[in-house]
């Protein structure tokens, strides 16, 4: 019986305990990140493109805090405009960093980077850069084709193009004139890209010696139409429309 009330007593401790640690809240953490993913950015043709970017922190102060920004990537200076720091107000825990892009310098077939990073400090602690793909629109009414061509060891071999259906008429081509070799020599992963009007057009490739090759695919406007993984053969197309 003894024994019994000891334990009793002891359970009763450890309860009471445990429901004074419950009620003791821990303190916020100064630190900043950026918000989630937010997508490519594609710049219009003579459309300036206007972003913002939010970062958060894990705790609220009753003063402003600003944060050094620190600004690098592929996209040059004359593509856009930055602020070189972004506040959170006091009793707050966001801050937006307003981003402005640009039609300088774009190129339609290879996308520019921004990457932005927080500068940390002894008084907040900042989490990972973002980077921000930047790419070359099409004007209003057109699609942007975007092609990809892995090349295998006899890149000589391959032959595509697009062709306009109503006209007749090819549009873009791997090569200068209509037949092999246009990659002759080179090697990776080829890109190109052009912008199309609305219309309906066919998307043909070849193989000189009739066995496939290395993997393609296109989207338009970012969206995917065409994929093969190289196995085509002696050729294959595909019709697809631009809106």
């Amino acid at each position: 019986m003894k024994n019994l009330k000891l334990y009793s007593l002891l359970f009763i401790a450890l309860a009471a305990f445990s429901s004074c640690e419950d009620k003791v809240e821990p303190l916020g953490t100064s630190y900043a990140s950026f918000e989630s993913y937010l997508g490519d950015i594609t710049v219009t043709p003579g459309v300036d493109y206007a972003q913002s970017v939010s970062i958060f922190t894990a705790n609220i102060t009753g003063a402003d805090r600003t944060i050094p920004l620190m600004l690098s990537g592929t996209l040059g200076e004359a593509s856009y405009t930055a602020p070189t720091s972004v506040t959170i107000p006091a009793n707050t825990n966001q801050g937006v960093i307003d981003l402005v892009f640009k039609d300088v310098n774009l190129d339609i077939v290879v996308d520019k980077t921004l990457s932005i990073a927080l500068t940390g400090s002894s008084d907040i602690s900042v989490g990972e850069k973002i980077t921000l793909n930047v790419a070359k629109g099409c004007a209003a009414g057109e699609g942007k084709f975007k092609i990809a061509v892995s090349l295998d060891a006899y890149p000589e071999e391959v032959y595509w193009r697009v062709v306009d259906v109503a006209a007749n008429a090819i549009v873009l081509q791997n090569n200068t004139t209509v037949g092999f070799g246009g990659y002759a020599g080179a090697s990776g992963t080829q890109r190109d890209a052009t912008c199309l009007p609305a219309g309906e057009y066919r998307f043909e490739i070849f193989d000189q010696y009739e066995d496939g090759a290395g993997a393609v695919n296109f989207s338009i406007n970012g969206v995917q139409v065409f994929s093969s993984n190289g196995a085509y053969g002696a050729g294959t197309s595909t019709v697809f429309t631009v809106n």
